[in-house]
């Protein structure tokens, strides 16, 4: 049996709750975004470790990792200018620990959604290479 006083209450129910919706869906989309971001930094730091490594001495090794993270970056679509690139090369002896920590400043203006949202925030990542054996000295 319908009542004739709920007429509209669908419509009224939905523009109550749109916004939350709405909402729900920025930061789900947000939260891959920052997933997706985390993923790229840590790929910028394996890649940079791994050239670094295979470089002959190490000061070339940190121009070589530089140079690595920045193209990486770009190619998966960071800002190179926002990567913070810090080197731990260790004693660079054959077989050595290399180290790479990359830091990405990521502005919440930048998440979809969430432009209006003031500030930012820092994704890190950390990743250590084996210096090659045979190219090292």
């Amino acid at each position: 049996m319908r009542r004739t006083n709920e007429r509209g209450t669908a419509a009224i129910e939905m523009v109550l709750l749109a916004p939350a919706l709405i909402l729900l869906l920025a930061a789900i989309i947000g939260a891959g975004r920052i997933v997706t971001t985390k993923s790229a930094v840590l790929s910028v730091a394996r890649e940079a470790a791994r050239a670094a490594s295979e470089a002959p001495d190490a000061v070339s090794a940190r121009a070589v990792a530089q140079q690595r993270a920045d193209q990486v970056a770009a190619d998966l679509g960071l800002d190179p200018s926002r990567i913070e690139l810090h080197q731990d090369p260790g004693s660079f002896d054959r077989g050595a620990p290399y180290g790479v920590e990359v830091d990405y400043r990521v502005s919440l203006a930048d998440l979809p959604g969430l432009g209006f949202l003031p500030g930012s925030f820092m994704v890190s990542a950390h990743h250590t290479e084996l210096t090659d054996r045979f190219k090292s000295r």
